[in-house]
């Protein structure tokens, strides 16, 4: 691609990273797209560097697709302006002020693994022309060569169709994708629909590099780990519900392993068996009064304590106190002998 004219609408004569992008920006922002920003300032400021798609993409030993993504989402967050010539071809990057840029409505993020959901773009097939060309692509024929050596086949169009669509649809980077086909595959699942809804597991939850994947995973394990030795569960894979339970617990809910197994061994203790309705019910309920560590569970069970110990104290003050006088026991009341009024009432039906 030809050079590219870089410029921007204040007059900042040196290279500089406002606060203000550190904090409400780059937080959010995939690692990756974070050092073409910050390298595009460079350049801006340095008139004696040239500038183009491919020498960003030789600089970070990425494809010019990876660059462009990145180009695309500061263009989303209002932070570029991206200008076309007539040839619809890249012609020039604007940047646009920080401070005056409104930040977008972006999601906080958890103190869990968890990232925002993002929205997940519609699946499109490709046809066998642009399977074709897409083939003659040195990245993407040597991420189809990997995904045919682990999965042991030459790819059907279904497959190709598949992995296209991480690439270029959820913006998957070549090293996500093989980290993908490859755990799946480690877990006897080469089946591209179930690495598929990896895949849109993953792009929901915003992750977006091997070592997000991997954090993921390693949670993952551990909260399935504390559930099973919590409930005693041995010999199986949790089915179907359990596992959206489970999910429920970490990702809407957001409690860790701790946490999570904290709730299964008091359904143990209080109903004596396993149930992760009864757990959830514990869940929700910490996630009502803003649980987020033991240490407020020990407070929340002071508390309840404190109210039970009250609530005895107030029914047990009600028995013991004096009954209340009605306008029915206000009379004075009558002895009677009972041997007499039996013997008055047979004189009186005698007479």
């Amino acid at each position: 691609m030809a050079d590219i004219t870089l410029h921007r609408d204040n007059e900042f004569q040196r290279t500089i990273v406002p606060n203000y992008f550190i904090d409400a920006y780059m937080v959010h922002a995939n690692g990756e797209y974070v050092k073409v920003y910050l390298y595009l300032l460079r350049c801006m400021n340095d008139p004696s560097m040239s500038f183009s798609i491919s020498d960003v993409a030789d600089k970070f030993d990425h494809t010019e697709k990876d660059i462009i993504r990145a180009l695309k989402y500061w263009e989303k967050m209002h932070l570029l302006r991206l200008e076309f010539d007539e040839n619809k071809e890249l012609s020039g990057i604007c940047f646009l002020d920080v401070i005056s840029t409104p930040v977008p409505q972006i999601p906080a993020v958890s103190v869990q693994l968890e990232k925002p959901d993002t929205s997940i773009p519609p699946r499109e097939n490709y046809s066998a022309a642009e399977l074709r060309r897409l083939n003659e692509e040195a990245d993407i024929r040597e991420l189809l060569f990997v995904a045919e050596h682990y999965l042991g086949h030459t790819l059907n169009a279904t497959e190709m169709n598949a992995i296209l669509y991480w690439k270029e649809s959820l913006n998957f980077s070549s090293d996500l994708i093989d980290y993908l086909i490859e755990s799946c595959v480690a877990k006897n699942h080469k089946s591209i629909h179930y690495m598929e809804k990896v895949a849109l597991s993953w792009a929901k939850d915003g992750i977006s590099t091997v070592s997000d994947a991997k954090a993921r995973e390693n949670q993952h394990n551990e909260v399935h780990h504390a559930v099973k030795k919590a409930f005693g569960i041995q010999g199986r894979a949790f089915v179907s519900y359990e596992q959206t339970y489970i999910s429920t617990w970490q990702k809407e809910y957001h409690f860790d392993a701790d946490i999570i197994a904290e709730a299964c061994e008091r359904t143990i203790h209080a109903i004596h068996q396993v149930s992760f309705e009864y757990a959830d019910s514990i869940l929700k309920n910490w996630k009502k009064n803003n649980v987020s560590s033991k240490k407020d569970i020990a407070a929340l069970d002071l508390l309840h304590q404190e109210k039970s110990q009250q609530s005895a104290k107030r029914t047990e003050a009600v028995k013991k106190a004096p009954a209340k006088k009605n306008r029915f026991n206000d009379f004075p009341q009558r002895s009677y002998d009972t041997s007499q009024l039996e013997k008055e009432l047979l004189n009186y039906g005698a007479n």
